[in-house]
């Protein structure tokens, strides 16, 4: 029994004296102030902010483009401000404050790709306010920002597949707000091409989506206010898609 016991040990030695491999270190997340997503400068004669949604930390070189776009921005837009102020003291005509705010807000933030789309409201003295749209997607793989139309292989193509959909979505959208198939040259469809599109997710992990963003004045009266037109990719655009692009849309093909 003893000898039993002392070859059970020696046995078991090597194991126990076996070193103990301590765990893989977790890398230290970047740490983003929130101060980063948001500027705001006032003076006398410009009220300015500028925000952005926080997904756009999570890409350091996307805001710091944003980041530096915005203060050029701002700075421009506070001599304007200023120069108004001027030439309304020297006319004799009371200066009214502008106001200049833009808010980039989370579209889609796939495996591949971020999108966010902006909504900026300016006023400049005028009888009312302008709303603007612009969009930015940004490739996380080349860590560069792309235009909408570098996602398709053949965009003429996918073109013609989205605009009669975006012209169908949009005219029931009109006719929605104003109560009739509206008649108006106004409320014409516009250039699918000219419009601000982004890949459209929400919180999902696909951008089975797209929205077109269309300002007041673009598709009808600026009562009507902005047409935020969004809808599914028809499936028959998929194979103009470029495949690196595919699976954040329609998922991996199984």
């Amino acid at each position: 029994m003893i000898r039993l016991l002392l070859m059970i040990a020696q046995l078991a030695a090597p194991a126990l004296a076996a070193p103990v491999l301590a765990a893989p270190a977790l890398s230290k997340p970047r740490v983003v102030p929130a101060s980063d997503l948001l500027i705001r400068q006032s003076t006398p004669e410009l009220d300015w902010r500028w925000r952005v949604a926080p997904e756009a930390a999570t890409a350091p070189l996307l805001l710091a483009s944003m980041r530096s776009e915005a203060l050029k921005a701002a700075a421009t837009d506070r001599a304007a401000a200023a120069s108004d102020a001027i030439t309304a003291k020297k006319q004799g005509f009371p200066f009214r404050r502008h106001d200049r705010l833009s808010d980039w807000t989370l579209a889609a933030d796939t495996q591949r790709l971020l999108a966010l789309a902006g909504e900026s409201y300016s006023f400049t003295g005028g009888a009312h306010g302008n709303t603007g749209y612009s969009a930015r997607l940004w490739d996380k793989a080349a860590k560069r920002s792309i235009a909408f139309d570098a996602l398709f292989s053949d965009w003429p193509r996918a073109r013609k597949l989205l605009e009669p959909a975006f012209c169908k979505a949009l005219l029931a959208e009109q006719t929605r707000r104003l109560g009739a198939r509206p008649t108006a040259d106004m409320n014409a469809c516009p250039r699918l091409s000219e419009q601000p599109i982004v890949p459209f997710a929400g919180l999902a992990p696909l951008a089975t989506q797209f929205r077109v963003l269309v300002a007041p004045y673009v598709a009808g009266s600026y009562a009507e206010g902005a047409y935020l037109v969004t809808m599914p990719w028809p499936d028959a655009v998929k194979p103009f898609i470029k495949p690196a692009y595919r699976g954040d849309f329609f998922g991996p093909d199984l």
